[in-house]
């Protein structure tokens, strides 16, 4: 069936700037195609995402649910320091963010698993032009974590198992283009302080030691975002 699109005007264009992007209108989320974080009376008609007091009922109070934050907000951090040591003097600066800081347990719980599913999607979108046999097994290595963290907030905010960035079930993880991946992260970038564009060449037939630097910078970024979400977020929530 033909899907029906609006016009998002928060999406990033290759160096930067805000573009109007059609975006589909059934299954893209809300708070990434509006670009604003969510406010207390938006997240609690959000459905099947938990209360808090559902939250503590359901063991999110628990040692093992704040561990797992924990140990994502761990995971991110270390994805940030490979990528920057990787690229070395070619690491992009670290872009300023906006509409991290989450108002409720709903938002962050909701916020966490879209961030989760587009950086799955993103890497597994940029696999295919990967030129380095070294660069595709470590950023295979990160998606799979990336997948780890994915299907457990799914469980967590009561979705499918392998819902993806769209909110599509799916028995094969669909691959995210650099413009989607823009227009899904694109805003929460308020600044890429002068790095390269949030964009690689996806033909796999110009693979090339260039294009593995943009990709290792396009990964920083969606990397830098997830730290910065939950290095704000994770001491709020999963003290």
């Amino acid at each position: 069936m033909p899907q029906t699109t609006r016009t998002h005007r928060s999406s990033l264009d290759q160096n930067g700037d805000a573009v109007a992007t059609p975006t589909p209108e059934p299954t893209r989320r809300r708070f990434l195609s509006q670009g604003v974080v969510l406010t207390s009376a938006a997240a609690l008609a959000v459905p099947g995402v938990l209360l808090p007091s559902e939250a503590n009922a359901q063991g999110f109070g628990g040692n093992q649910t704040r561990l797992n934050f924990q140990d994502i907000q761990r995971h991110e951090n270390d994805h940030v320091r490979f990528l920057v040591s990787a690229l070395g003097a070619a690491a992009r600066p670290k872009p300023t963010f906006q509409n991290l800081l989450q108002p409720n347990f709903r938002a962050f719980f909701q916020v966490s698993q879209d961030l989760e599913n587009t950086g799955v999607g993103a890497y597994l979108g940029a696999a295919p032009a990967i030129f380095s046999p070294e660069v595709l097994a470590a950023a295979g290595s990160i998606a799979l974590i990336e997948g780890r963290h994915a299907g457990w907030l799914n469980t967590l905010v009561n979705a499918r198992l392998t819902e993806n960035a769209y909110g599509e079930e799916q028995s094969f993880e669909r691959a995210l283009t650099p413009a989607e991946v823009r227009a899904l992260a694109g805003p929460f970038i308020a600044n890429l302080n002068g790095g390269p564009p949030v964009d690689y060449d996806p033909n796999p037939l110009n693979a090339s030691p260039a294009n593995d630097i943009a990709i290792l910078n396009f990964a920083l970024v969606l990397e830098y975002l997830e730290a910065e979400f939950y290095n704000l977020n994770v001491p709020e929530f999963a003290r």
